[in-house]
């Protein structure tokens, strides 16, 4: 047949093609979401005197601090946990972008949608 447009099988083969690479997609898309919602990231300050806790969307969730805490001013304490928080915020940038690296890849267009959010945050001040 000379006609590709006249080729019914060939059209076909070409639409559950594009089926198949559209469903693996979604399926890859929503294991990189649910990756990413699961990511809870814990972090220290250098001196080990905080450790906090955050969720995927970079929200505290838990701050422990070690008995040193007690021998330090509340200045200190107060750089501490902004340090620990941004020590655990670029982890989970770092976390964010090997759970896409795995499922969508970080350099398809939706891998790079979901990590801008991450990158973005990297760049906030507490």
């Amino acid at each position: 047949m000379d006609n590709p447009l006249m080729d019914v099988e060939g059209a076909r083969a070409r639409l559950e093609a594009w089926k198949a690479r559209a469903e693996q997609r979604a399926a890859e898309t929503q294991a990189a979401a649910l990756g990413l919602q699961a990511l809870r990231i814990t972090a220290a300050d250098d001196n080990r005197i905080v450790d906090v806790t955050i969720d995927h969307t970079g929200n505290l969730l838990d701050v422990k601090c070690s008995d040193r805490i007690t021998r330090q001013a509340a200045e200190h304490t107060s750089r501490a946990v902004v340090e620990a928080y941004r020590n655990a915020k670029r982890k989970l940038a770092e976390a964010a972008a090997e759970v896409v690296r795995d499922t969508v890849g970080a350099d398809s267009a939706t891998g790079r949608a979901l990590l801008a959010g991450y990158a973005a945050g990297e760049e906030e001040r507490p």
